[in-house]
């Protein structure tokens, strides 16, 4: 078994410390491409408050619990540390980052993949609510679901937030309580969909509209659009027309910010809090900080600014871990690029939309479409099933064209 290196100490065997700040899809990524770089040329390591890779894309689903993976068997297979710890400062003059426990930990190049949060809404009783921001809070919201179904036989739960979450998670309801045994309760189960905006989805724009706005009317989900929010409460939302909806259960999906942590990085940021960086993920301020996942700000390649997404952050993590390591071994950088661009909105009982390109063309529909979102989400967004560390360091390429080859879709005109 290859010895664990201590990431406290310096260690003459090798130049130099590449250290990954967080442990979602963008800080797992990293880590595999930084080590598949360096090889035995520099420690890796990465801290994060859990050693768990945590599903999120999927946790409007049931079972939440099921949706995590744990990462130290998958890091040790490729000799890659493991620190448990919440980071909380940066010194980027002297390269050290501090855990909330005390312990500081150096590095010579840093991967800031801190991820994002959701943004509560600045309103009265917003801590509240539920969210299925984290796996322990789409857990606790669960909890709340089997809570409802024992105890109320015809219930009400009001989801804040009308986005891409927000939708998914309505049309997943149903589902959900017969997840817990209620056929009754699932069916007579009265969701309002709430949103300041006056449409659906405001940010996926007009093409995938139709498609949600029918499935949303299949499932019963009652819509409350161009409705301001004047206080929230665990059984209750009060908008500003004075007007009070009652519910059993109030879950928020309010959009996400970067994570504070990135607050740390010096430099520029965007309105979502995001250090934008230069198109190798290098902040240009602090030049041996790469930035990746949510917590990043970079352009696509094409002119567009990436999103907070799983979709994206894998890429992010990729790139900004592969140059870290080759900027600490002294190898030219390359340029991040996400070549494709899929949105994949799960509706439920309606089957999937499937968009393509920043016009988000719709590409397919209904079982077709939910096969594809089926797909990407228990096996796509997942490290590679066999597990072995040569399919693990070879999933961690940047060539996106390559992984994303057996889910190339058939336009409707082929």
């Amino acid at each position: 078994m290859t010895p664990r290196r201590n990431p406290f100490t310096a260690s003459p065997a090798v130049p130099g410390k590449i250290l990954i700040v967080g442990g979602g899809f963008a800080g797992f990524w990293a880590a595999l491409a930084a080590r598949r770089v360096a090889g035995p040329q520099a420690e890796v390591t990465l801290v994060s408050p859990e050693p768990v890779l945590q599903i999120r894309p999927r946790l409007y689903e049931a079972r939440p619990e099921t949706l995590g993976v744990p990462l130290l068997p998958l890091l040790r297979k490729v000799d890659v540390g493991f620190v448990r710890g919440e980071a909380v400062r940066l010194d980027t003059a002297a390269k050290a980052a501090t855990l909330a426990a005390g312990d500081r930990l150096a590095y010579d190049r840093l991967v800031v993949a801190t991820g994002s949060r959701m943004r509560r809404p600045p309103v009265p009783g917003a801590e509240a609510a539920f969210s299925v921001d984290t796996q322990v809070e789409a857990i606790a919201f669960d909890r709340r679901l089997g809570e409802i179904v024992r105890d109320v036989a015809e219930p009400t739960i009001a989801v804040v937030g009308a986005g891409f979450t927000g939708v998914e998670l309505a049309l997943e309801l149903r589902d959900r309580l017969l997840a817990h045994g209620a056929n009754d309760a699932a069916e007579r189960l009265r969701i309002v969909l709430i949103d300041r905006a006056e449409t659906i989805g405001p940010e996926l724009g007009p093409g995938p509209r139709p498609e949600i706005e029918a499935a949303l009317a299949a499932a019963g989900v009652e819509l409350r659009l161009g409705a301001a929010v004047r206080a929230l409460a665990a059984d209750r939302v009060s908008f500003t027309d004075d007007s009070v909806l009652a519910a059993d259960a109030v879950v928020l999906a309010t959009g996400m910010a970067a994570s504070p942590f990135a607050a740390q990085v010096p430099g520029r940021r965007d309105e979502l809090g995001r250090v934008v960086v230069d198109t190798a993920l290098r902040a240009p301020a602090a030049p041996e900080v790469f930035v990746a996942g949510d917590a990043g700000a970079a352009d696509t390649g094409d002119g567009h600014r990436t999103l907070q997404s799983c979709q994206h952050a894998g890429q992010l993590g990729r790139v900004a871990g592969e140059n870290a390591a080759r900027d600490l071994l002294g190898l030219p950088l390359m340029p991040y690029t996400q070549l494709r661009y899929l949105t994949c909105l799960d509706l439920g009982r309606s089957g999937a939309v499937i968009t393509e390109g920043w016009e988000r063309r719709v590409e397919k529909t209904g079982s077709e479409g939910k096969a594809v979102k089926r797909r990407i989400n228990t096996q796509v967004i997942y490290p590679p099933a066999d597990g072995t560390a040569e399919a693990l360091l070879a999933s961690s390429s940047t060539n996106l064209a390559e992984r994303q080859a057996p889910l190339k879709l058939k336009t409707k005109a082929a």
